[in-house]
């Protein structure tokens, strides 16, 4: 019976590339951007905190997507309190079946990050709607589609620095 070996060891993540990784992140958020482009441009933080908290569960875990929802809430001046509430949500969700999600390959997780940010997009709708705010449309529901196809690619760049290619 042969084994085979892995083709590459990953060296430990360090803490200043997560916070790297998200303040990256909230740049893109607050980025000006021509008006029509926004409607198709995921929500990197989300996809952010979905990511570490599938890889990394023991530093992102829910407080710290409530804590990154905050902060979102007040970079992007929307209602304060919605993205805290749909990112820890979701972040819960995805720690609920943590080390099934890791066992998936790319284009399964690529679905389940697809209904987490649809979630996502569903919770903050809610939320505004709560208020008394007027439905955005259904057009706000297509961003987690494009974060959903760029997922694999998401892991690719943030595994590429600890990639340690001496087995």
């Amino acid at each position: 019976m042969s084994y085979e070996r892995p083709q590459a060891l990953l060296k430990p993540i360090r803490r200043r590339f997560i916070t790297l990784t998200f303040a990256i992140a909230l740049l893109l958020e607050l980025m000006p951007l021509p008006v029509g482009s926004t409607r198709w441009l995921p929500d990197f933080v989300a996809m952010l905190i979905l990511y570490w908290a599938l890889n990394q569960p023991r530093r992102i875990g829910i407080g710290m997507a409530f804590l990154l929802g905050l902060i979102t809430d007040v970079a992007t001046t929307g209602l304060f309190g919605q993205h805290a509430l749909a990112y820890s949500i979701t972040a819960y969700l995805v720690l609920l079946r943590q080390r099934q999600l890791v066992m998936f390959n790319l284009g399964q997780q690529a679905l389940v990050i697809l209904a987490m940010l649809e979630a996502n997009q569903l919770i903050m709708v809610l939320a505004r709607l709560a208020t008394g705010a007027a439905f955005v449309g259904w057009s706000y529901f297509l961003p987690p589609l494009v974060g959903a196809l760029l997922w694999p690619l998401l892991n690719k760049l943030l595994l590429l620095p600890y990639r340690h290619h001496s087995v």
